[in-house]
């Protein structure tokens, strides 16, 4: 499919214009809202801070404006913005924390380092599960991108709070995924199939579908039911939630910049050849929204509501409602000739990012755990299994047992595991070593967003490393 092509899809599907919100409404609401800081709040807040609490109230409207067209029966849970080591703004939350400031009736600003709150996510504050993003990363090109993203958290708490059918996958499952090349072969021509049924000629959207649904069944005896039923569960909450995200952007982007990020984000990056587990996790999302598009187009009727009530995978509630069947897989000897040489690569950058992270500069920190500590949260699109017993963690983790804390943001680490990622039974990280201070037999390392507070029972050095065994 050429550019072009993909260019007239981000300009389909279109969903119902909102009523705009009246240009001074939201100048007065945004004054309103600046003048409850006093001058020491103010002073504290950078011009990034600013700039997306302006936007805050706007995004509220948006939001409550589109979200029965864009899923009915959608609701509009509390909901955070923050930047780590700065602000946190909290709106729409009905017992918020004691100690924020209440800027107007229902947003409150914290520190975000009080709450803990990282990533793009969703977290329970006050017995509420609260959406979040952080506006201090550098990838966003506009706010509408920042706050699509919002919008998809939100379409999370909704389904976490109120869709009890929905099941959610296993990160644990992706940390093991088959790197298998025919499967990366057969995947690359799937999703391409998929951007067809969405975009190409109607008459061949039987023959596209058909071989779709092939494609899938052929796969499952590839990689075997276990990954094949991750890949449903991933597109089955987070397709919608990515089809929300999608119509969001799509309807409030303006320049030229945020419709080249909708082409590429929400359509390219499908068919973007990847190879082994390298971005697996959201080559799913995207299969997710558009069989969420295709739906909406194909169907007349409240799909939406009919879908979360079935109690069934996306993918089957989709050929449920369509009715595909089985057909011969050409052979996909191109496809394969590529797949079988870029997955043995991709294997290999596993092992260079371990030796990587074995050469890094200071010393070496080893927590060596008796039993393994409860595991409080990762990053699951951006953690790596370096082996079948190393995870490296290069975005978030965080461990705790008691009053022992383990809270590491955008700072690499390996996890030594018993299985699944959730059983840790070592940490290894490099630091400074003034970064680290040994007190009482309690462990402590504050390196900006990233801290450790861990008491142990044993200390050795060997050489260059530090070793720490705690219960």
């Amino acid at each position: 499919m050429c550019n072009s092509e993909y260019k007239d899809l981000a300009e389909s599907n279109n969903i119902h214009s909102v009523p705009k919100l009246i240009v001074m409404r939201k100048l007065a609401l945004t004054g309103l809202l600046l003048l409850k800081l006093t001058m020491t709040d103010a002073q504290s807040l950078e011009p990034l801070d600013s700039v997306y609490l302006k936007a805050l109230v706007a995004f509220n409207d948006h939001a409550n404006g589109i979200k029965e067209q864009t899923w009915p029966g959608m609701t509009i849970g509390p909901f955070c913005i923050f930047r780590l080591g700065g602000p946190l703004f909290l709106m729409n939350h009905p017992h918020p924390p004691p100690d924020g400031k209440q800027l107007r009736d229902n947003i409150y600003m914290l520190k975000q380092e009080d709450l803990g709150i990282m990533g793009t996510s969703q977290t329970i504050i006050k017995d509420q599960l609260t959406a979040h993003n952080n506006y201090g990363q550098p990838h966003y090109i506009s706010n509408n991108q920042f706050y699509a993203e919002l919008f998809h958290e939100l379409h999370h708490v909704y389904q976490r709070t109120f869709i009890d059918k929905l099941q959610f996958d296993n990160p644990a499952e992706l940390l093991t995924y088959p790197e298998e090349y025919r499967n990366d072969a057969i995947k690359q021509y799937e999703n391409e199939l998929l951007l067809e049924m969405l975009s190409g000629p109607a008459a061949q959207f039987r023959t596209n579908l058909n071989m779709f649904f092939s494609c899938r069944k052929l796969r499952q005896e590839i990689i075997g039911s276990k990954y094949a039923g991750y890949e449903k569960h991933v597109e089955s909450a987070e397709g919608p939630a990515t089809y929300c995200e999608y119509l969001y952007m799509k309807q409030f982007a303006t320049s030229m910049a945020e419709r080249e990020f909708i082409h590429k984000r929400f359509f390219y990056s499908l068919i973007e050849p990847t190879y082994g587990r390298e971005g697996l996790r959201n080559k799913h999302l995207l299969t997710g929204m558009i069989q969420c598009l295709i739906l909406t187009k194909k169907l007349k009727n409240n799909w939406q509501t009919e879908y979360y009530k079935s109690g069934l995978t996306l993918n089957d509630f989709f050929f449920k409602k369509l009715d595909p069947v089985k057909v011969n897989v050409p052979a996909l000897d191109s496809y394969e000739a590529k797949t079988k040489y870029f997955t043995v690569i991709a294997k290999e950058k596993h092992n260079q990012r371990l030796r990587d992270f074995d050469s890094q500069a200071g010393v070496k920190i080893t927590l060596l755990f008796t039993s393994s500590p409860e595991f409080r949260g990762f990053d699951p699109m951006h953690a790596e299994s370096l082996n079948d017993s190393l995870i490296l963690h290069s975005t978030m983790l965080k461990l705790g047992k008691g009053d022992n804390s383990l809270s590491l943001a955008n700072y690499p680490v390996v996890t030594l595991v018993n299985g699944q990622v959730w059983f840790v039974k070592k940490v290894i990280f490099y630091t400074r070593e003034d970064a680290i201070q040994v007190n009482n037999n309690k462990i402590v390392f504050n390196d900006g967003n990233s801290r450790i507070e861990w008491r142990f029972i044993k200390q050795v050095k060997q050489g260059n490393e530090y070793i720490f065994t705690a219960e």
